[in-house]
Order: structure tokens, then C-alpha cells, then sequence
């Protein structure tokens, strides 16, 4: 009767433990998740849509994976690398660089510096 009191309640540790572990995925990556394309940009405290430029050769993406790896295109250069979202930022690491880019109610921002004026590019998840 002792035996078979101590392997229930070993079934039902093991039960709790198993319930408890499977909610311990790393679902934090899902808001992100996905491909993302440039939507709008911000130059000089002018925003015109992306759309707008002439891009030619300087595409701009991310595409981010479940497993913490994304695929980055910043000026057409194109990187595979790894990424840390913490709901506000995303930090990205790729070819011995690291990219910071903000998070806010879906839209990712990254911010870029040339000749002094800093240019942000806002991206917003691709849905099909």
C-alpha cells in the first residue's frame, strides 16, 4: 500500500513538473517573429514612405526566427545572425557587429547616423 501511495504521487510530481516546463518555451520571440519590411522613414524630421526613395541595391529587412537567428539586410548587405528581444528592443548580432533596434506596438525602428543626421527606418511585420 506504501509502495503504491509513493508512485502516485511520483506520477503526479512528474505530471506537475512536465505541465510546469512545457510553459517555459521561449514564446517571448513571437511578437517579432517573422519577416519584417521597412514601412516609413524618418530624415531630418521629415517622414516619407519607404516606398518613396530609390532604394536600388540598398534593400533593408529582417527576418526573424523562433530560435533567436534572423536574417539581417542593412544597404543591401546581407547577414545571417542572432538576435535578444526584451519587448522593447531588439539587439542583434551579426558578422562581429551589434545592432540595436527598438520595439513599440509593432513597429521596429532602426536608427542610423550618416554625416551627423540620423536617419530612422520604421518596419512592420509582413502578414500573408
Amino acid at each position: 500500500m506504501m509502495r503504491r501511495m509513493a508512485f502516485v504521487v511520483l506520477i503526479c510530481l512528474s505530471v506537475c513538473a512536465a505541465l510546469i516546463l512545457s510553459g517555459c518555451s521561449d514564446d517571448n520571440n513571437a511578437p517579432i517573429v517573422g519577416e519584417w519590411t521597412p514601412s516609413t522613414v524618418s530624415i531630418g524630421g521629415t517622414t516619407v514612405s519607404y516606398n518613396e526613395l530609390d532604394t536600388k541595391g540598398r534593400d533593408f529587412g529582417f527576418v526573424f526566427h523562433s530560435d533567436g537567428s534572423c536574417k539581417i539586410t542593412i544597404g543591401g548587405i546581407r547577414n545571417d545572425g542572432t538576435y535578444t528581444f526584451n519587448e522593447t528592443s531588439v539587439d542583434i548580432q551579426y558578422g562581429g557587429k551589434t545592432q540595436k533596434l527598438s520595439y513599440d506596438r509593432g513597429i521596429l525602428t532602426l536608427k542610423l547616423t550618416y554625416h551627423n543626421q540620423t536617419t530612422s527606418y520604421m518596419f512592420t511585420k509582413v502578414t500573408k
